[in-house]
């Protein structure tokens, strides 16, 4: 009897002590990521647009304007140092062309919804923007004694 209660006394004060021998563990959180784009880019900027730019070359006008927005897992953006743009799979609204007669209203209809493979070109390249450096590196931990 006095042997089973001495291995159960050493045994409850084994798992008290085991707890105080483990080694401090440093827990470092990963930073999150960045923010991720949206699936689509529409083109911009429609805040300063008073009317499409198709109305020069149409008597009567346009009533959208054609201005692809691409899906970005679909398409890539390119930079080279006078110019920037966008290649791949897009979205747009074709215009309708203002033919036949007035009469059958096919005149009235703004456009079409469209998909395809678009480009778009001649924006200003983006400024510089200057190289992140690294974190700086954290002292190890001094051993435990």
């Amino acid at each position: 009897m006095r042997v089973m209660t001495r291995l159960v006394i050493a045994l409850i004060l084994l798992a008290v002590t085991a707890p105080v021998s483990a080694q401090q563990i440093d827990i470092r959180a990963t930073p999150p990521p960045a923010e991720r784009p949206g699936e689509i880019i529409a083109p911009g900027p429609y805040d300063q647009v008073t009317e499409p730019r198709e109305n020069e070359w149409y008597p009567g006008g346009v009533t959208v304007p054609y201005d692809p927005a691409f899906i970005a897992p679909l398409s890539k953006e390119y930079e080279t140092t006078t110019t920037r743009g966008r290649v791949g799979i897009a979205g747009w609204s074709s215009q309708n062309l203002p033919v036949g007669a007035s009469g059958t209203l096919y005149r009235d209809r703004p456009g079409w919804l469209s998909f395809g493979f678009g480009f778009a070109w001649g924006a200003a390249p983006r400024a510089a923007t200057p190289p992140r450096t690294a974190p700086a590196a954290r002292p190890a931990p001094a051993p435990g004694r």
